[in-house]
């Protein structure tokens, strides 16, 4: 088949059945976590001559099949790759032998914010992450195609993405775009980036196949040689999707273009490891970083999570027990914002200030999206109007329209916020798989496999990061599998827990103390017929606080289990709410992780 660039939107109506050529990627690509990634069947870089094409160009037809495919994806050039090392001298990366080996077990967001930091000291980090999450366009996703969720795999290769080119941040871009006027120089990230109309079904499937077909926007400024790839697996997507027999029209609405991807390349190679290579390969990350998820799943087979509360209770569903969700489709803004002084941890509050735009101790694009300030430097639309420049209120106006309009910050962004704060009914007694969240069905526990990546990367480790996140649908899962506990207890390495900057719903009034326990709890199966019964410090050696945080630290109580303290400096939370009143400094994080792994006075 011919490998000219033109020939995107034939791909639309192209269908892929798996050959020979792509047997033998999907096999090394199957392989490619437990050998650190070190594939030579595909690049991370494609060719630095190629351009973006009009639109007129990517429509022309061309034929395509599953052999070139495969070429595309096994042939890509190695230009970039080969200038890495170079990268990471100049950005004062720790590589080679001395780089310390770090397990990070944590969701899909939370930890972002540390991870370039962390990247920039070593190359060598296992992130380890859950695929329960039934939220947001995860959920959608899951509901038709079934399978583990993907959303917080993708977020975190996404975080890890390279940036040091013009190209690689367009494929970024692309991966993780939302609804938001964007700079070709960023296409690819915005495209992977980007996500749907948040309310609008009949808009958002518009819009796909607007980026399916190859005639979006999003498209411009990247490469051919990604653009193949990328496209290609879009279009399975859709194919699969299309054709599945489950009840009910896939809705496009807050799609995520790289929960797409993520899931057609795991639909095509039939492998979620397969997958993830395939994704780390298209935005380059780092070799020997690793994004593994927690357990073994059979293909198709969804993963569900359900909490049992003190008073006996179930909760089905991950995103039950985090944040319940707004129905998109009936979220409507029709609270006044009237109170002086209103709860901060009410709904009503927050849902009110969707509707006012009236913020405290924030700036209007932080809250609104848009432009940071107009063009002569007026940061509100209020303040022009006040100034007499009706142009720059009019450049603000426009620029939060987009956002708001179009972007999912009033009904998804804020799902977390609105309902995060609603306490539970009763403290959460264990969290555990289950084969349904159905309430119809019966909820029979089950005991899915450890992913032995994971074990083979504690074995190697130099120190196990418990990172921030939801305790409960976050690090738990992780951790809540039979052999983990083992696998951690014969661990020689120091074994460190992030508390968060606040409680939430999840953790309710929990101290230090009960944090540390329910990690221990989790990794002994604490209520299961596979109990253990190792002790504290086997798990959890030393605990990091971010200074002003608001998790109460009873020092006694963490003395007794001998684990040791930790104060990290830390920054004010961009929102200020009853959750996280403060954030980690990252580079403070990484240098006090330095020092604890490289201290061995408490040996």
């Amino acid at each position: 088949a011919s490998r000219a660039p033109h020939r995107r939107r034939a791909m639309a109506s192209t269908s892929f059945a798996p050959s020979a050529a792509f047997a033998a990627f999907a096999s090394r690509a199957r392989g490619a976590s437990t050998r650190a990634r070190s594939c030579d069947g595909i690049s991370s870089v494609p060719r630095a001559h190629h351009r973006p094409r009009s639109s007129r160009a990517r429509g022309r037809s061309a034929a395509v099949t599953e052999e070139a495919m495969a070429e595309d994806v096994v042939d890509a050039p190695a230009a970039a790759a080969a200038a890495a090392p170079a990268r990471a001298r100049a950005r004062g990366r720790t590589d080679g032998e001395d780089a310390p080996r770090v397990v990070v077990f944590s969701g899909g967001t939370a930890m972002n914010g540390i991870t370039s930091d962390l990247s920039a000291l070593t190359q060598k980090v296992t992130h380890v992450i859950p695929v329960s999450d039934n939220g947001g366009s995860t959920s959608e996703i899951v509901r038709v195609l079934g399978g583990p969720a993907v959303g917080d795999l993708r977020s975190r290769c996404l975080r890890l993405s390279d940036e040091s080119t013009p190209e690689a941040v367009a494929v970024k871009t692309l991966l993780a775009h939302r609804l938001h006027p964007t700079d070709s120089a960023v296409a690819v990230k915005t495209l992977l980036a980007h996500r749907l109309h948040p309310t609008d079904s009949a808009l958002a499937r518009d819009e796909w196949y607007q980026i399916q077909e190859g005639n979006h926007a999003l498209w411009e400024g990247i490469g051919d040689d990604y653009a193949n790839i990328i496209r290609r697996f879009l279009v399975h997507f859709h194919q699969e999707v299309t054709a599945s027999t489950v009840k009910g029209r896939f809705d496009f609405v807050n799609g995520s273009i790289g929960n797409f991807f993520f899931a057609g390349a795991r639909l095509f190679f039939r492998s979620m490891d397969a997958a993830i290579f395939l994704y780390s390969r298209v935005s380059r990350i780092p070799d020997d970083t690793v994004v593994v998820p927690c357990i073994l799943s059979e293909d198709n087979a969804r993963v569900n999570l359900a909490a049992e509360l003190v008073d006996g209770s179930i909760i089905r569903g991950q995103n039950e027990i985090s944040h319940p969700s707004i129905d998109s489709k009936k979220f409507s803004k029709d609270m006044s914002f009237s109170s002086k002084n209103p709860d901060v941890v009410s709904k009503e509050f927050w849902t009110s200030v969707l509707e006012s735009g009236e913020f405290p101790e924030l700036e209007a694009h932080e809250m609104w999206g848009g432009l940071r300030q107009s063009s002569r430097g007026f940061k509100s639309v209020r303040d022009a109007l006040k100034s007499g420049s009706l142009s720059d209120a009019a450049e603000l106006l426009q620029s939060r329209f987009i956002d708001i309009a179009y972007r999912p910050l009033s009904v998804w962004d804020v799902n977390k916020v609105v309902t995060a704060y609603d306490p539970l009914p009763s403290p959460i007694k264990r969290v555990f798989y289950a084969s349904s969240i159905n309430a119809n069905d019966e909820n029979f526990e089950v005991h899915p496999k450890m992913n032995p990546t994971v074990a083979v990367k504690i074995a190697e480790c130099d120190v196990i990061v418990y990172g921030m996140g939801s305790l409960y649908t976050s690090i738990v899962p992780n951790l809540a599998l039979k052999s983990m506990g083992d696998a951690v207890k014969n661990a020689s390495c120091k074994k460190v827990l992030m508390l968060n900057g606040g409680l939430d719903r999840e953790t309710g009034t929990m101290s230090a103390s009960d944090i540390v326990q329910a990690i221990v709890d989790a990794l002994n199966m604490k209520y299961t017929s596979a109990e253990l019964e190792n002790p504290v410090l086997a798990y959890v050696t030393d605990v990091v606080v971010p200074r002003g945080g608001g998790i109460r630290i009873d020092a006694d109580a963490l003395a007794a289990m001998g684990v040791r303290v930790h104060e990290c400096d830390s920054v004010p939370a961009p929102v200020k709410n009853a959750i996280d009143t403060v954030h980690y400094e990252p580079s403070a994080f990484v240098q006090l992780l330095t020092r604890i792994v490289t201290d061995t006075s408490g040996d």
